[in-house]
């Protein structure tokens, strides 16, 4: 099988997944940024939310640094020339096609033994690198899945979202730090317990964890809809199944046998990524169902071996004469 099978999706479950990946996403957006108002609000008023929203847009408005430069520090990441391998670069350029993308974002070489597969950056910045000991675990129908969920990414822009949900939180956080302080340093303790809320002062120290909980639920949303992406880039469901169970296993043990077990307790909330089996359990819904195989009326009248039983001498209407 090439590795962008075509299967037949159902368009529906496609278009419902979508929906409720954006309306999550929306609403976890706005919850950050609620959070981050109402902090802004406890400290300084409404001139606290004016410089919680100004400071958001200014991280936002400042450019990051680029992409392939971060890799290279951050991993030791190389660029890969289409003649080193034509193969991976020509997936790469047929799923940023099928995308929609301006251009092809550049592929990164990661020289490590782990399994290491990103993206980062956006626009004509967007860069996707894979690591050695990933090229050498999948298969190609694997790593075209892969590659397609990273450039599901780009064309969503999801590293600009999770950005700005980060930018919220280091905001949230300062301000809630700043509110801490001035309380504690200009007031006098009768009147810091007498005449400040408590529930404004719990609020204050719980703004950070509260801030920091809801960009992971953010990230995990996003992962959603990027498994979601990339099957509507390969039109293989099954493909990016086999990939996750096939890292989930190779990873086995430390960290992710930690996290196996916060997977239906408290360790689930401070998790970037959804659980394997929660992301499988959504691609099986995009799964095509095999075809009912019916047999036909007369194969049955004819198969006198159907279901394992053994024909019968005379008719069965004298069987029991």
């Amino acid at each position: 099988m090439t590795p962008f099978a075509a299967a037949r999706l159902d368009a529906a479950v496609l278009a419902r997944q979508h929906r409720r990946n954006m309306l999550r996403s929306l609403a976890v957006l706005g919850g950050i940024g609620a959070w981050m108002a109402l902090v802004g609000w406890l400290v300084a008023g409404g001139a606290g939310i004016l410089w919680a929203v100004l400071g958001a847009v200014l991280v936002l408005l400042i450019q990051p640094i680029r992409s392939t430069t971060l890799l290279a520090a951050l991993y030791g990441a190389v660029p890969v020339d289409p003649a080193q391998a034509p193969g991976l670069y020509s997936m790469g350029a047929e799923l940023a096609r099928r995308a929609g993308l301006a251009e092809v974002p550049p592929l990164l070489f990661i020289p490590r033994n782990e399994l290491i597969a990103l993206s980062t950056g956006w626009g004509r910045e967007g860069a996707v690198a894979v690591s050695d000991g990933l090229l050498r675990a999948l298969g190609g129908r694997e790593l075209a899945a892969v590659l397609a969920h990273e450039t599901s990414h780009l064309r969503a822009g999801d590293l600009k979202l999770l950005r700005l949900a980060e930018a919220a939180g280091r905001l949230t956080r300062t301000l809630a730090l700043f509110g801490l302080v001035m309380i504690l340093l200009y007031l006098p303790a009768e009147e810091v317990m007498g005449g400040v809320p408590v529930a404004a002062l719990l609020l204050l120290v719980l703004a950070p964890l509260v801030s920091d909980l809801l960009g992971l639920t953010l990230s995990r949303t996003r992962e959603f809809e990027a498994d979601r992406g990339a099957v509507e880039l390969t039109g293989d469901p099954d493909g990016l199944i086999s990939a996750l169970m096939r890292i989930d296993t190779l990873q086995e043990g430390g960290w992710e046998r930690l996290r196996r077990r916060g997977r239906k307790g408290w360790l689930q909330l401070i998790r970037t990524h959804p659980t394997t089996e929660e992301r499988v359990e959504r691609l099986r819904e995009l799964a095509p169902a095999p075809p009912p195989r019916w047999l036909a009326l007369p194969e049955v009248l004819v198969m006198p071996g159907l279901m394992g039983m053994a024909p019968s001498r005379r008719p069965w209407w004298r069987r029991h004469r």
